[in-house]
């Protein structure tokens, strides 16, 4: 696989990493545009900065760590002429929608906790 191709798999990553990150540090106020929108996060700006930190701080790591396994890899990718180092750069496909998946279980934990902390 060429080079090109290796590297949207790391810049994918990158991308969700630069979009959860301002949400992570709660620098996104509540707005229609941008952000983990539900009827629970956008109900006020307590639940809109929880929830959304929650889904901010889970993909960061995630994506952040994909990030840097994928430039690892494509140092020693181009460094050799072994082929299975394609399954590695098709994983991190897999880890970017994993990444979501686990933001939006962060956020409905974070709600629970919310609901809890009301009662």
């Amino acid at each position: 696989m060429p080079l090109v191709a290796d590297a949207v798999a790391v810049i994918v990553n990158l991308v969700l990493l630069a979009c959860a990150l301002p949400l992570a540090m709660r620098l996104v106020p509540l707005q229609n545009l941008f952000g983990f929108r539900t009827k629970a996060s956008t109900a006020s700006e307590k639940a809109w900065y929880t929830l959304n930190a929650a889904f901010g701080k889970t993909v960061s790591a995630i994506c952040g760590a994909a990030v840097a396994a994928g430039a690892v890899m494509l140092g020693v990718r181009y460094g050799t002429d072994a082929p299975f180092w394609e399954y590695g750069f098709a994983l991190l496909y897999a880890v970017a929608a994993v990444s979501l998946a686990a933001g939006v279980a962060a956020a409905r934990i974070a709600l629970r906790r919310m609901d809890d902390d009301r009662e």
